[in-house]
């Protein structure tokens, strides 16, 4: 079986040892500053709330470079909640460009915020469409990617759905 590497990632979290924590800032220790420069290095050293302008075109012209967005084995369409338990460290959600994906984003954002669900954006043809989807998640982590191995792994069909711990949930 073929797993896209960020499913992979995502799937095998559970099992794998973390790994030893680099202490960046211990009143005398490393200063945090080299680590913010590779994280936004356009950043000024004033607000890091806010992504500097260049930071934003830049994360735009790369999340574009997955286009077009597909995931064959999965549509559109009606989600049954299912007890299915999985070995998922943090919920996912997986969400296409199309008007009931982006609906269910809506209806179920704050939900999503609450549980720090990670999305994965299925199906996306166009950068309109790419648009629509990341303005629908309003903050939420949405992350364009291949959903075949989860339809594979876990027997989905159909999306928007939330997948936890215990199972599917539309």
């Amino acid at each position: 079986m073929r797993m896209e590497p960020l499913v992979l990632a995502l799937a095998l979290s559970a099992s794998l040892p973390c790994a030893a924590l680099e202490v960046i800032r211990d009143a005398g220790g490393k200063p945090i500053d080299p680590y913010l420069a590779r994280l936004a290095p356009q950043a000024s050293h004033g607000d890091r709330s806010r992504p500097a302008p260049a930071a934003q075109s830049d994360r735009a012209y790369r999340l574009t470079q997955h286009l077009p967005i597909r995931s064959p084995s999965l549509s559109s369409g009606a989600v049954e909640a299912r007890h299915h338990p999985t070995r998922l460290l943090q919920p996912v959600f997986l969400v296409g460009a199309d008007p009931r994906s982006l609906a269910w984003l809506e209806a179920n954002r704050e939900r999503l915020k609450h549980l720090r669900a990670i999305g994965m954006l299925v199906q996306a043809e166009t950068q309109t469409e790419l648009k629509q989807a990341i303005e629908a998640a309003q903050g939420l982590a949405l992350i364009p990617a291949s959903g075949e191995a989860f339809a594979t792994a876990l027997g989905i069909r159909h999306y928007p759905v939330l997948i936890t711990r215990e199972g599917f949930a539309p």
